[in-house]
């Protein structure tokens, strides 16, 4: 049973890529570092979020947090530990916000928390697949040099996220990298 139309899910969809450009590309300008990971976050407060990773910002974070070097490789994909975790949220996500709280109105929490979720999910991968049309994240080999994911915390069990991951990116080393880390 789909308790929306393919209207009030395009509306979601498209809200997300205003919200999540707008976002990027403000960190992008704002620091002016060499991105590498670009991810799009849904936790069980069913507001989705970003955050990334640059080299510049993970070579800071390695020596400030004192990481080992067996969990460096680890680290470098840790959405949740980025510097940039939830970066933009106050500023770029308020239509978003009110949208997804108007559409939880009336829900109940196996809705909520079942069909309601996975078009959430949906539409953030959607989401970077237009902004990875538009180039947000770089074209051609510039691009194999870029990561862009949906996850999911706590992460999922059944290897959706890895899917995605295969969906939303161009084969390459750095792909590679990042689903043997995180498998």
């Amino acid at each position: 049973m789909n308790i929306w139309t393919d209207k009030d899910n395009e509306e979601l969809i498209e809200a997300l890529v205003k919200a999540a450009r707008a976002a990027f590309l403000s960190l992008k300008e704002t620091t002016k570092e060499h991105f590498y990971f670009y991810a799009f976050i849904f936790d069980e407060g069913l507001h989705p979020y970003i955050s990334a990773w640059s080299y510049e910002a993970l070579e800071k974070s390695i020596i400030e947090q004192q990481i080992p070097d067996d969990e460096k490789s680890w680290w470098k994909w840790d959405s949740a530990d980025s510097p940039y975790a939830i970066y933009g949220y106050d500023e770029f996500f308020g239509e978003v916000r009110e949208l997804l709280n108007k559409r939880a109105d009336g829900l109940s929490d196996d809705e909520l928390y079942g069909i309601e979720w996975g078009i959430r999910i949906d539409s953030m991968e959607e989401a970077l697949k237009r902004l990875d049309g538009s180039g947000l994240f770089g074209t051609g080999k510039e691009r194999e040099h870029v990561v862009i994911s949906v996850e999911q915390a706590p992460p999922d069990e059944d290897g959706s996220e890895y899917n995605r991951a295969l969906r939303l990116n161009p084969s390459s080393a750095l792909l590679s990298e990042y689903l043997e880390t995180c498998e």
